[in-house]
């Protein structure tokens, strides 16, 4: 691991130009075809509020090759050293997403931490983040504004406004500013691993299409929240040698 990695402090780690364009061509006609479908089959919701999708590896839409060529890259060896040095026990797939423009340029993006959707306490969320490693895997696909981060919140709760402002309170919205707040601009190619638990928000933009590989730590807590039908089968496991799936 690079020494110079800022995540066990700052909660990100920047990486830019870390594929291969041949790595991202390998995957891209597999994320644009669910994409497509995905915007047929939820027009509604996407026409009104959606800006992300998830869960490719169990969707219908792939084909079985499909499927395993996205596996094929999640367990692939590039992530093994990276997933090593941030997670200090083994590490699990949660899932993948992609993120896309809202229909509505005028929609807002909001500030969030994605351990406020669990439906845990305020108390409970403040403890989980202290130990808790949930990392988001970000892979742009072409320029884009990215991501507004606020570092060291993932081991940190929030200052009174920016809780204010997370949770759209006390005369707060979720896309005021915030003063910590810091951009990551992406280019196709970079890699940008930053905690779920940390303060964010996605920047809209320049058409925007990323693929998020979302990674955990393997315990009992944890385990739950992983959909086994986002996992491979066990003829597939075989075929991945790989312990980031159950």
């Amino acid at each position: 691991m690079n020494p110079s990695n800022p995540y066990p402090t700052e909660g990100y780690f920047y990486l830019p130009q870390f594929f291969q364009p041949n790595e991202l061509q390998q995957i891209e006609p597999i994320l644009e075809k669910f994409h497509q479908q995905w915007l047929i089959d939820h027009q509604e919701e996407y026409q009104t509020r959606l800006i992300n999708s998830h869960s490719l590896t169990s969707s219908a839409v792939l084909t079985q090759e499909e499927r395993l060529s996205l596996f094929r890259f999640i367990a692939g060896e590039r992530f093994q050293p990276l997933l090593s040095a941030l997670f200090p026990d083994q590490a699990l797939f949660l899932n993948t997403q992609l993120f896309f423009d809202p229909f509505n340029k005028e929609q807002k993006n909001y500030w969030h931490r994605d351990i406020q959707y669990t439906g845990m306490s305020i108390e409970d969320q403040q403890k989980s983040i202290l130990t808790q490693n949930v990392l988001h895997f970000r892979i742009p696909f072409q320029e884009e504004e990215g991501i507004e981060l606020i570092p060291g919140t993932h081991r940190s709760w929030d200052l009174p406004e920016e809780q204010d402002t997370r949770l759209g309170q006390n005369g707060k919205q979720p896309s005021d500013a915030l003063a910590r707040g810091k951009q990551i601009r992406l280019q196709r190619g970079d890699l940008l691993i930053f905690s779920a638990n940390m303060i964010h928000r996605g920047l809209y933009g320049n058409n925007r299409f990323s693929f998020d590989l979302i990674f955990l730590d393997d315990t009992p807590l944890l385990r739950p929240f992983i959909d086994p039908n986002n996992h491979p089968t066990e003829a597939e496991k075989k075929q991945l040698n790989s312990s980031l799936f159950l």
